[in-house]
């Protein structure tokens, strides 16, 4: 486990299918920026039984409260392989569950632990990125708190509550996080 002081973060076990699945059939869960398509119980089931959610191309970590003696799951971040097959970028995401659990810095602390994990443990890697909304205030702000810098507005490339949706990116290259690191 990638431990914080709050939180920790953690590869999915068979035991957190059924809230796996509940949030992937529960649109609200995902918040209002991202996809309310939802998924069938068993495409989520056979993704976990072919790679635990965990292989090159896409790996998701759950987000865990250390100070719930249950150490229940909040949320989740992700890194997957970002737009262009000609890089090593992994573009980074997050979500936490629970409403009422947002906007308490969850989110910014796992995002944190996530690319301090991958530049840690990914040398290929130079450079992360991350695409949000630009109704999504908070996000943007997670990004900008991790050291994010932003660099670009990419017109309609999200489909959001079934509108296309303008997005910024967000950058963070290894320099900048070895200057942060320091």
């Amino acid at each position: 486990m990638i431990l914080s002081e709050r939180i920790g973060l953690r590869h999915a076990t068979e035991a957190d299918l059924p809230l796996l699945i509940k949030m992937a059939a529960d649109p609200g869960a995902r918040g209002d920026f991202l996809p309310k398509r939802m998924r069938a119980p068993g495409e989520l089931a056979k993704q976990f039984g072919e790679n635990g959610f965990s292989s090159d191309e896409y790996e998701m970590l759950l987000i865990c409260d250390r100070r719930d003696p249950q150490q229940r799951v909040i949320g989740n971040v992700v890194h997957f392989r970002a737009r262009s097959r000609y890089t090593t970028a992994r573009e980074i995401g997050w979500t936490i569950f629970d409403p009422t659990l947002r906007g308490q810095g969850y989110a910014g602390e796992a995002a944190r632990l996530l690319v301090d994990y991958l530049f840690e443990n990914f040398q290929q890697v130079y450079r992360l990125e991350c695409t949000v909304s630009v109704h999504n205030g908070a996000s943007r702000g997670v990004a900008e708190k991790i050291g994010f810098q932003h660099e670009a507005l990419a017109r309609g490339l999200l489909y959001v509550g079934g509108q296309p949706v303008d997005a910024n990116t967000f950058g963070l290259i290894r320099p900048e996080w070895e200057a942060r690191a320091r």
